[in-house]
């Protein structure tokens, strides 16, 4: 596997996008397939020029913009309800234990609650 060789003017763009990016520098240069000892060279020597760990992906940041991905999802469906939803768990006065499953028919529910108060025959 070759290992990238960034430019000169890069150097502080990739520190920026490795502070983004919530990786440890082994798995930021791992990616990126850039030397793990190369890339901490340029990290120290990016925070003893600035005078601090942070001032100088943020004087970058604001010259270059960075572009992170994003990744959208689908709209939630009608009717559909996440798996890890729990059940509802009705116990009433007299013991009778109803369990009605995410996703139910609310009309449903009310028909067998209506049944369930009537006085028996």
């Amino acid at each position: 596997m070759a290992i990238t060789k960034p430019t000169i003017g890069s150097w502080p763009n990739l520190i920026a996008q490795w502070r983004l990016s919530g990786l440890t520098q082994a798995e930021f240069c791992a990616r990126r397939n850039i030397s793990l000892p190369t890339f901490r060279y340029h990290l120290y020597k990016s925070s003893r020029r600035s005078g601090s760990p942070r001032s100088g992906a943020e004087t970058n940041s604001a010259a270059t913009p960075l572009f992170l991905p994003v990744v959208c999802s689908p709209a939630p469906q009608p009717g559909l309800v996440p798996p890890s939803a729990s059940p509802i768990e009705i116990i009433l006065s007299d013991g009778l234990r109803v369990v009605v499953a995410p996703g139910f028919d609310p009309q449903t529910l009310r028909r067998v609650v209506d049944a369930l108060r009537r006085p028996p025959c």
